[in-house]
Parts: structure tokens; sequence; C-alpha cells
């Protein structure tokens, strides 16, 4: 099954039939019970922002089985709508009474999906403690679709995600340093890496994951 699995995704990538979602303000966490709206892009080969897909949310209270062949308890599939802007996407969904919560956006173009790390959900009366920037940041690797194009060996229990190694592996073994990493992320200035129109908050928090936090570190 696994090799058949490979063989269909290079078979795609070999078509031109991979893409890359990038999901825009992710929450820290979500409120059980609360409606939230997740806003996405979809770009193929990275860059191209595609319109006119009918992208669909699968949210669930636990992890898909089977190597995601089968879904998670409570698992419910919500359809996007198109945004006025190319490209992109959004759709709300209530939050489970669960301890987390798991999303996969299918974004519409062949079988290219994301999956999320598996979200915190707390009680309508609860609070919770901020990120610390390194983990925030490797929940926004994630997110933001890095790791499509990017290898990361620092990535703890990673969501199965479709690699496309178009991009250098990023990992503390490459001793990035920060002010290179966030002008990378600010401005790419490449054909293959697009701007992602990420906060500063976010490019922040994806330095401290993709540096550990190491400052004054020289090289690439």
């Amino acid at each position: 099954m696994l090799k058949l699995a490979a063989a269909l995704i290079a078979g795609l990538v070999a078509m031109g039939g991979w893409a890359v979602v990038t999901v825009k303000d992710l929450p820290e966490y979500f409120v059980a019970g609360r409606q939230y709206t997740i806003e996405f892009q979809v770009r193929q080969h990275g860059r191209t922002l595609l319109s006119d897909l009918h992208p669909r949310l699968i949210v669930s209270s636990s992890e898909r089985r089977l190597g995601g062949l089968i879904g998670g308890n409570d698992a419910t599939t919500i359809a996007a709508v198109a945004k006025s802007a190319e490209g992109t996407y959004a759709v709300t969904f209530t939050a489970p009474a669960a301890e987390r919560v798991f999303l996969t956006i299918q974004s519409g173009f062949g079988n290219n999906e994301l999956r999320l790390y598996p979200q915190p959900v707390i009680a309508a009366e609860a609070s919770r403690a901020a990120m610390a920037p390194r983990d925030r940041g490797q929940v926004l690797f994630i997110a933001k679709g890095c790791t499509t194009c990017h290898v990361n060996v620092d990535l703890a229990d990673a969501p199965a995600n479709e690699h496309v190694t178009v991009g250098p592996e990023l990992g503390s073994g490459r001793h990035l340093t920060r002010a290179f990493v966030i002008q990378k992320m600010k401005d790419p200035a490449s054909q293959i890496m697009p701007d992602l129109g990420l906060t500063d908050a976010e490019v922040s928090a994806i330095a401290a994951f993709l540096t550990g936090e190491r400052a004054g570190t020289t090289g690439r």
C-alpha cells in the first residue's frame, strides 16, 4: 500500500500535479463550541495562485487512521468558498468539545491536501498560556506549507504531508542565522519561493524554530 501511494505521488509530481496550501491567521488554540473561519491560499508548484477550485476542510476530534485512508472520530467535511482574492478560500467550522482538533485541508487540486498539527481546544471559561516562539514556529512551518518544499528533521511528530523537495533542507544542522531566515521570508527574491505575506509575528516565530533561538550564529 505504501509503495502504491508513493508511486501515485510520484506520478502526480511528474504531471505537475502538486500544490502548496498556505493557511492565514491560524489561532494558537480553539475554544469548544465557537465558530472559526480558516482562510487559505492554494499555489501550483508553490507559486501560481489557483482559483476555481473546490477545496474542503475535514474536521475531526482524533487522528485519521490507516495512513489517512480512514477518517478520525466525528469527522466532518465542510466545503470552502472562494474569496475575491486570487487563489484564496475560506471555510467556517465549529470547534468540537475535545482536547484537540485535527484539521485537514483538501485543496481541490488533484489529491493535494495539508494536514495541520493537532490544535488544542479549551473550554469557553478556560485560558491558555501563549506558546513559546519556537513551538509556535513549528506549527506555522506546517500551516504555511513550508514542509511541502523543505524537509526539516527538527519537526517533532509532524503530520504526514506530501513532500516535493524543490527547496533546500532546513533545520538546526544548517546553522541558519535569524537575520538570514527573516530576510528570506519577508523578501524571498526567488523564482521558486513565493512571498507568503507573513506577519512580523509569524516570521519571528518561524525564525525561532528554524534557528533553535540561536542568536549571532553565522553561515547558511
